[in-house]
């Protein structure tokens, strides 16, 4: 009897773990400084029902770079050297259940700091963490984006 419940408890365990094992809220941010062609470069890996959530609209719809970058826009600030600065949409590239961003902020002579607003998905999912990697000058520093606590600057 004691094996039986033990094995309905082990069943239960992994059937709420493959039930729920998609609620995981969470984006990873590259943000890379290449100073060789003074470029600062993005790229976000986001879940692609999430994004197309937000979006109403899927990811091989005609319209949907144009609200990606609308919605980019709106939701990711970026500060280097305590200068607002303005970021292209480069190109998206959907792969399996997630979708890489990328954009780019090109003119950028040298870092010392960047500021960072990054909001993605914190509208309609309020779990979602936003984790972001810096590389810059062969330095990498972290930082985490979530409700609350959406901006961050990280020192060179």
């Amino acid at each position: 009897m004691k094996k039986l419940i033990l094995i309905v408890l082990s069943f239960l365990c992994l059937c709420s773990y493959t039930i729920y094992s998609s609620d995981f809220f969470t984006s990873i941010t590259k943000v890379e400084y290449v100073s060789s062609s003074k470029t600062l470069k993005v790229s976000s890996k986001v879940n692609l029902e999430h994004i197309e959530q937000v979006l109403g609209k899927k990811v091989n719809s005609n319209d949907f770079d144009l609200a990606l970058n609308k919605y980019l826009q709106n939701n990711v600030k970026i500060s280097i050297n305590d200068t607002a600065v303005n970021f292209t949409f480069s190109s998206k590239n959907p792969d399996g259940n997630v979708v890489w961003i990328y954009y780019e902020v090109p003119g950028i002579n040298s870092v010392s700091s960047i500021t960072i607003r990054n909001s993605l998905l914190l509208d309609i999912y309020p779990d979602q963490q936003n984790f972001i990697n810096f590389i810059v000058n062969g330095q990498k520093k972290s930082l985490v984006c979530k409700k609350g606590s959406e901006s961050g600057k990280i020192n060179f």
